[in-house]
């Protein structure tokens, strides 16, 4: 079993990762510093019960490519597992919070990302929610709430929402799918963000840990080869 980092001392972690670091080929490190610079977590989101694991998969693949590390899903039921084809591995790039135990997973779920400094941004298609053309990005970092396509978020979500955003749309439908939604507000606040003064970027021990499961996920027989890391260490003190 691998070791947990808030268990390594910081001088172990980076060692760690150095460590790794020279199982991979350059280009690979590269790649990976790059794409952990574009990282935020400005803004996150939560999923709350979703029918379809493929509409999940499809969030999680648009919160990669815009750069969203953090994702929260609510599963009372327990059930979700990614459709990889859809997800295209992009799941493994990301921080994943799974609430599956609590008695409220909702409440719970919501409560944290308040108390984490998050105001809570609940989409909805009723008039007086703000555009997403007009949401404003200054005000502090903002975690998006979608609900299912069949009822929308919870009654949880609705009482503790700080804001109410919208999509504006033209035409005889009245709703988006899903995982289309969520990449029209991605796409909107994450270039929104990036072209302005605020500062976005995760950080410093955030990337440490973001950047030592990237290369666990990308190392075979990753549990062998730590043990060995962590034996010699240990041998050398």
């Amino acid at each position: 079993m691998l070791r947990k980092p808030e268990n390594l001392t910081r001088d172990q972690l980076q060692k760690l990762i150095e460590f790794l670091k020279t199982l991979k080929s350059e280009d690979r490190i590269s790649t990976f510093e790059k794409v952990l610079d574009q990282r935020t977590n400005y803004f996150t989101v939560l999923m709350e019960n979703i029918d379809h694991p493929h509409n999940i998969s499809a969030v999680l693949r648009s919160c990669d490519c815009f750069g969203v590390q953090n994702v929260n899903l609510v599963d009372d039921r327990a059930e979700y597992s990614v459709n990889r084809k859809v997800a295209m591995g992009s799941s493994k790039w990301l921080t994943l919070t799974k609430y599956t135990k609590h008695q409220n997973n909702k409440r719970k779920a919501l409560e944290d990302l308040k108390s984490m400094g998050y105001r809570l941004v609940v989409t909805t298609p009723d008039e007086g929610a703000v555009s997403i053309q007009d949401f404003d990005i200054s005000k502090g970092p903002a975690a998006f709430v979608f609900g299912t396509e069949l009822t929308g978020v919870s009654p949880e979500a609705s009482e503790m929402a700080d804001e109410y955003l919208t999509i504006p749309m033209y035409g005889f439908t009245e709703s988006l799918n899903l995982s289309v939604s969520v990449a029209i507000i991605l796409q909107t606040v994450t270039s929104k963000l990036r072209n302005s003064s605020i500062y976005w970027g995760l950080p410093d021990h955030e990337k440490e840990l973001v950047m030592l499961n990237w290369l666990r996920k990308s190392t075979p027989r990753i549990e062998i080869v730590e043990n060995r890391f962590f034996n010699q260490i240990s041998n050398c003190d």
